[in-house]
């Protein structure tokens, strides 16, 4: 997905100059940007400085204090007004209090003592022997436990009249005081004063359809100043906003940008992108988040000490919404090599034995680790995943900077709920697990920010891949996990209008070029958001007029009273479960699987019209309540981690469920080559056929039902990918296709059953080809009595009693119903079908039909419901744990976890064996390697010569994609 690009607001003068009559500042504090110092603030920074010496020892990962270390200090009471409007927030040097130093003072490292004998003792004790330390092999030293890369923050208290998620019906939603804030957002940009004046317009016409809650973006430079600057912007805009809706909620969208010169003062931070231009301060690097987080605690504060900061429920922290675009690089700053440093030795549980066999590199040594360098021809040749060991220095890193964001977004949202006691809600833009296919993106660590207490909102725009007329909008992650996780996930439909008063530099988002366009978007974002319990927010992204129209918020107010109806009736579990595994793109190598696998699976069950709810993998072993489906689609389970692997054995494999593997599954386990135990899994044992095998398959049985609803030749035809896998058939299975070219299983369905457990039959189905269909999908819901509810291959979004149609084309169409149900329709308000099987329709393409489906009774209740009633609670619903193990928030098991072979290894016993990667794949399995030089010489054999790795010539970067942020300036600096 792009990045929303950055624009160039034009230059305010003194006619455009916005005057802040109702905040003010305090004279001494108004300084030039970089004015120097007074003698007084100096004298007492050295004084601190020189104290903060004698009284702690700082560990290399310390900020180290710098001249221009800044303190942020909210106003006394004596300082506010009688009014209450009249706030200063001072952005001063102070020394540092007690409570600081002891947070910043860490322990001695306790060094290594001499064992002794008692006689020994008593005789160093009388000086007879002198007491020296001895020499120890380093690799039998005990290692220290490597503290936790992901910040373990103390939890924040929330008081009970303050904004919260709480589940209503199964749905989160935001709840202040027992009163529900439906989730529907306005989001302005106002950087101007003629966009500003746009977004009131907007927003005077949104609190008249009942929409009251409104987020604006405010630019937010890490230095002293200029965010005092932002906080005065940020008062005004909340006048000026509460004079337009006296009910207004607001939320801030707070764009972390570096100030100019920020380079010089946090050079661990800085870094240049591989077209050679500066890039955005590393999320890595301690002093420049630091210093952010004492500028936003201090920001919150004062916020709220304003007498309308009530009104105030939100951040929204971003930044340039967290990702790295393709083509920019690696993050190459020093304090990114210190960061992925620590982040090895926490992984590797600080044993370089560890890390040496995992890398596959005898020299491998914490202390020296380096950024893998970018754009190096991967030694698998052509697989579509890094798969040697020796490649496993570039898939760590591509985790490494995921957690690395996901930590650095921890710490700000910590921060928030501290400075704000728990009183504001904070949101982020993260998750985007279907959008980027080059493993550097920063989005693949979702599981761990879905497990963040101080994380509440998570939000995302539809994808820009197919958002006309009849297209998908796909979601940009797995959509149902943020609800399944207790998090309000917030659809950001951007759409622009034709009716936009200025040019935008946004090319790769399409104009909807009519009012019905437009219409149909909303409707069809509305059946997507019923479904899989989301929220909405109506973007006027470059604050020019998008939504500047009555008719757009008259049916602003449908869409708002349908989100709270919904809460009137609980959601059903959906029957299909769709499951990706974000952790297993780090692998990844040919972008095309991306779009195979992942992609284009999602657009094709979006049309298969199916129930489906889309999930990560690790919810399996996260979550204590998991959706009881009847399909389960695994799109790239190809790293199946111990616990993730657990949790299917014992959550899946049951109850008469199907399981469906795509191209390939288990190729490693949790980082170490598992081929072999594939059928512990999958049930069916798979292998990689002979390299460069053509891809297609040729169908057996056109009788089962898996495969009669397909063309002939509907596998015929297929990308191909490398390696690709077939199937080796034993009891229970049923061979449905081969590959053309060498004849081996590849379309395979097994029946397992259980004498000794009845409970435990199901049923697995491995398609060997690279290729998901809206008809394979019918097809596998056919056989495992899955109801389909449209079959012409429009988006169909369903979770009883919610059914949404976005047609496709036009013409006669006929969905289909579980029983005799009844069918309203939300728009129209009228009954569409009674007492049927199916009904008819008439569609035109791009049209969306929004429908109640159910009984009769429930039906009618549904569409009578009041909608102002279900806005006051009697209690408010208190959050149920549903973590099924913590630990694993922070700790990932080691890499080194080996299992003995299956008994159905004999199936492999006479299978050539590729020497050169001999070691790689199919290396017997033994106990753990034990540290010492003897075991680490054992681990990691000298690897055999190979031609060394040479540079891909990179893409040039769009040149739009590296400008991120968006300008948000009112005056002119001097």
């Amino acid at each position: 997905m792009p990045r929303r690009k950055k624009e160039e607001a034009p230059p305010v003068g003194t006619d455009g100059e916005v005057e802040v009559s109702n905040v003010s500042l305090e004279p001494q504090e108004v300084k030039p940007a970089r004015k120097r110092r007074s003698a007084t603030e100096e004298e007492a920074t050295e004084v601190v400085k020189r104290k903060s010496a004698s009284k702690r020892t700082k560990s290399k990962s310390d900020v180290e204090p710098s001249e221009d270390r800044v303190v942020a200090t909210l106003p006394s009471p004596e300082e506010v007004s009688s009014a209450g409007s009249a706030i200063k927030v001072r952005f001063r040097a102070k020394g540092e209090t007690q409570e600081e130093q002891k947070a910043q003072q860490v322990p001695k490292q306790r060094g290594q003592t001499r064992l002794s004998t008692k006689k020994e003792d008593s005789q160093v004790k009388r000086g007879r022997v002198k007491s020296t330390p001895v020499k120890q092999n380093p690799e039998l030293q005990i290692k220290p436990k490597p503290r936790p890369f992901t910040p373990d923050l103390p939890p924040i208290a929330i008081p009970a009249d303050a904004p919260r998620i709480a589940r209503i019906a199964d749905r989160p939603m935001i709840v202040i005081e027992k009163q529900v804030i439906p989730p529907f957002i306005f989001f302005g940009n106002p950087s101007d004063e003629r966009r500003l004046e746009t977004v009131l317009a907007e927003i005077e016409k949104a609190a008249s359809a009942g929409v009251h809650l409104h987020s604006l973006m405010i630019e937010f430079p890490v230095d002293s100043q200029l965010a005092q600057d932002a906080f005065d912007l940020a008062a005004y805009l909340l006048a000026r906003v509460v004079a337009t809706d006296p009910d207004a909620k607001l939320m801030f969208r707070v764009v972390f940008a570096g100030a100019p010169g920020w380079e010089k003062k946090f050079a661990n931070a800085a870094f240049r992108f591989e077209d050679g231009t500066l890039a955005e301060p590393s999320v890595c690097d301690p002093g420049f988040w630091g210093e952010a987080q004492r500028l936003l605690s201090a920001f919150v504060r004062g916020l709220l000490a304003l007498e309308e900061g009530r009104r105030i429920i939100g951040i929204h922290l971003d930044r340039g919404e967290w990702f790295f675009a393709d083509g920019w690089g690696y993050d190459t700053s020093r304090a990114a090599e210190e960061s992925f440093r620590d982040w090895a030795r926490w992984r590797y549980g600080n044993d370089n034995v560890a890390l040496q066999a995992a890398w596959f590199d005898g020299k491998a040594r914490f202390e020296t680790l380096k950024i893998p360098e970018y754009g190096t021809v991967p030694l698998s040749g052509e697989s579509f995943l890094r798969e040697s060991r020796k490649e496993r220095k570039w898939v760590d890193y591509h985790l490494f900077l995921s957690d690395a964001t996901v930590a650095c977004i921890q710490r700000l949202a910590h921060e928030v709920k501290k400075a704000s006691e728990g009183r504001v809600l904070v949101a982020v833009s993260y998750g985007y697990t279907f959008e980027w296919a080059h493993p550097a993106n920063g989005h693949l660590s979702l599981g761990k920010l879905l497990r963040t207490r101080e994380v509440d909102i998570i939000c995302g725009p539809p994808s820009y891949r197919d958002r006309n007329m009849g297209g998908a909008a796909a979601f940009p992650g797995p959509i149902d996990s943020f609800s399944l996780n207790n998090k309000l996930f917030i659809s950001e439909e951007d759409f622009k209008t034709p009716i936009s008063q200025g040019a935008e530099p946004d090319d790769f988002n399409p104009v909807m070029s009519t009012p019905q366009a437009l219409e149909a978007a909303h409707w069809r974002g509305l059946g997507c958001a019923l479904a899989h319990a989301t929220g909405i927010a109506w973007m006027d992204l470059w604050g020019n007029g998008w939504l500047n129209t009555p008719a757009i918020w008259q049916r602003a107010k449908k869409v708002r009273d349908t989100l709270i109806a919904a809460t009137a009736t609980p959601m059903s579990d959906p029957d299909v479960a769709v499951l990706i595994d974000e952790r297993s793109i780090a692998y990844l190598n040919d972008q095309r699987a991306f779009k195979q696998l992942i992609q284009d699976s999602r657009e094709a069950i979006l049309r298969a019209g199916v129930s489906a709810g889309f999930y990560l993998l690790s919810d399996l072993a996260h979550r204590i309540r998991f959706p009881d489906a009847k399909l389960y689609i695994f799109l790239n389970a190809w790293d199946t981690r111990p616990e993730v692997r657990a949790a299917i054995k014992n959550r899946l494999q049951r109850d008469g469920k199907t399981l469906f593997w795509v191209y390939a599954a288990g190729q490693f386990e949790n980082g170490r080559p598992a081929l072999e135990r594939v059928r512990e899994i999958t049930g069916i044992a798979i292998r990689p056929q002979p390299f460069s095998s053509r891809a297609g398959t040729t169908i057996l049985n056109r009788k089962h039902p898996l495969t009669e609803l397909l063309e002939e030749k509907a596998l015929s035809v297929v990308d191909q990918l490398e390696p690709s896998f077939f199937a080796i058939p034993e009891e229970g299975c049923t061979v449905l296709g081969e590959y053309t070219q060498t004849g081996l299983p590849s379309l395979v369905v097994r029946e397992i059953k259980s004498e000794e457990d009845p409970s435990q039959v199901w049923r697995s189905v491995f398609l060997g080809e690279p290729l998901v269909n809206e008809k394979i999908i019918r097809g596998l819901c056919q056989l495992a009595g899955v109801q389909v509810w449209n079959y012409h291959g429009d988006v169909v979004h369903v979770r009883k009693p919610h059914l949404s149609i976005h047609f496709s084309g036009s013409g006669h169409r006929t969905a289909t119903l579980p029983d005799r149900w009844h069918a309203y329709d939300v728009v129209s308000g009228e009954i569409v079908s009674a007492d049927a099987t199916h009904f008819r329709s008439t569609a035109t393409d791009g049209e969306t039909q929004v429908l109640l489906v159910g009984e009769e009774i429930e039906v009618n209740r549904l569409a009578e419901v009041n909608v102002d009633s279900l806005l006051t609670l009697d209690q408010v619903p208190e959050a149920e744990p549903d973590t099924l193990d913590d630990d694993t928030m922070h700790h990932e098991l080691s890499l080194l976890t080996l299992s003995d072979a299956d008994e159905f290894m004999v199936l492999f016993s006479d299978a050539p064996i590729d020497d050169e990667e001999e070691e790689d794949r199919y290396q017997p399995r033994g106990p753990r390697a034990k540290s010492g030089a003897k075991a680490a010489k054992k681990a990691a054999p000298p690897p055999k010569e190979r031609k060394k790795p040479v540079r891909k010539q990179s893409k040039e970067a769009d040149p739009g994609e590296t400008k991120s942020t968006v300008g948000v300036r009112f005056r002119a600096k001097e």
